[in-house]
């Protein structure tokens, strides 16, 4: 199955990464943090998204 493939590529994926930070969550956390901080521009907010949708929202109803 392609799902099953898809899921054995992001675990494998995923043990390289924490291979490189020596299994050490530590590491790993300042890695994901140092990608979250390079990438921020592209990380959704969700209270933020949400907000915008529901001003989008109300005013659709009003026109």
């Amino acid at each position: 199955m392609a799902i099953n493939k898809a899921i054995e590529e992001i675990r494998k994926t995923r043990h390289e990464i924490s291979s490189r930070h020596h299994h050490n969550t530590k590491e790993l956390l300042e890695h994901y943090k140092q990608l979250e901080s390079k990438y921020s521009d592209r990380i959704c907010d969700r209270t933020r998204d949400s907000k915008i949708i529901q001003r989008t929202l109300k005013s659709s109803a009003v026109d």
